[in-house]
């Protein structure tokens, strides 16, 4: 039986953070050392021995994998250190002796930990990410701890990467509370005091929330792109927390982008097998076509895709008036911060609209598809 029976979003976001390090950490390590901080590192309800289902424990085996096959194939190892932050003593206790035997720095692969709250770790994470490529992971139990004022800092470099981990089952409940200590709680994620006013008024208090916290994100850290995908509870419909992305450079975008559509198709299947389990428990009989379930579940996901493509269509097809042009990778950008897409979408887009007759094929005949570098002209 799988260790995420039960936590099948505690699943998706190992997903998308195993996925993410394995796509970025190859990159980055042609050109950088890497520093991967982990901010509220745990464990927390983890089942094997080996901690191998905890956020910190994939973070170790998916660098030190990218670290040791380059080397491989270029003789050349880069250095990697991974700061893990823990407040709690107990669970601090399980976690220094769990990523002990990985600190190799005759190896070039370090491991620190600090016993305290996030916010106090800033002076030992500054010195820990100078020189290095930052990748910071936050997955804090509530929203209180990592407050932008204090942290935002750790996110100075020209090169930098962040996953949040936004509570948005707890905090959507509490957006309209009257109590104002509950209000103020949320006044260092959202901007400050006042942040009530500054919601988008045009959206409903829950969506509205998450907008602004990815605003005041990308604010904080002068990221180039935030972005964030929605994960649903096991076994009801609707958002457990959301996963918010900050980076500064275009390639993390993308990459970001095609590791959300595989965790969320991914995701819709163990979600299907989960309300299965559960009306089974309920009823004491099981249903011979759940499989058939899991995948309709997952071809769900694509129905979502292209809904966001249509949107994305009518979106471009209104901003390429007579006369406009722009480059691909421009729209790229835009759409892909607008939209749950990836760039295949967006060529696909382009593709559709010079069928039409609204754009020009500028990328013919020598490719099928739009590149880089082509100007998409009305």
């Amino acid at each position: 039986m799988s260790v995420y029976v039960d936590r099948e979003q505690t699943e998706a976001k190992h997903f998308i953070l195993r996925r993410y390090l394995q796509e970025l950490a190859f990159k980055v390590l042609h050109n950088w050392d890497i520093t991967y901080v982990d901010g509220f590192s745990g464990p927390w309800e983890s089942r094997t021995a080996d901690f191998s289902d905890t956020s910190f424990m994939i973070a170790i085996g998916v660098l030190r994998d990218a670290q040791l096959q380059l080397a491989a194939k270029t003789g050349r190892r880069r250095r990697i250190k991974c700061l893990f932050v823990e407040k709690a003593p107990v669970a601090y206790a399980q976690l220094a002796k769990a990523v002990s035997c990985h600190h190799k720095p005759d190896e070039g692969f370090e491991i620190e930990t600090f016993c305290g709250a996030f916010e106090d770790a800033v002076p030992q994470i500054r010195v820990a990410i100078s020189g290095a490529f930052p990748l910071i992971f936050i997955d804090p139990t509530g929203w209180t701890g990592y407050a932008f004022p204090k942290i935002r800092e750790i996110f100075n470099s020209s090169k930098c990467e962040v996953l949040i981990n936004f509570m948005y089952g707890h905090i959507s409940r509490f957006v309209t509370s009257p109590d104002e200590k509950t209000i103020a709680s949320l006044d260092p994620i959202l901007g400050g005091p006042g942040w009530y006013a500054r919601l988008d008024r045009n959206m409903e208090p829950g969506p509205a929330v998450e907008k602004l916290f990815r605003e005041t994100l990308k604010a904080a850290g002068d990221f180039r792109y935030v972005i964030s995908t929605r994960v649903d509870k096991s076994t009801a419909d609707r958002p457990h927390f959301f996963l918010a992305y900050g980076t500064k450079d275009r390639a993390g975008l993308k990459a970001f982008r095609e590791t959300e559509y595989s965790a969320l198709r991914s995701h819709a299947k163990n979600r299907a097998h989960a309300k299965e389990r559960k009306r089974e428990e309920r009823t004491g009989t099981p249903d011979f076509f759940a499989g058939v379930d899991a995948e309709i579940q997952e071809a769900t996901v694509d129905e979502l895709v292209l809904e966001q493509k249509a949107l994305a269509k009518d979106q471009l097809r209104n901003s390429m008036q007579a006369g406009t042009k722009a480059r691909f990778s421009d729209i790229v950008d835009s759409v892909l911060q607008a939209f749950m897409l990836r760039e295949t979408n967006v060529k696909d887009i382009c593709v559709d609209l010079a069928k039409e007759g609204l754009i020009q094929n500028t990328w013919g005949p020598r490719y099928r598809k739009p590149q880089a570098d082509s100007i998409i002209r009305a």
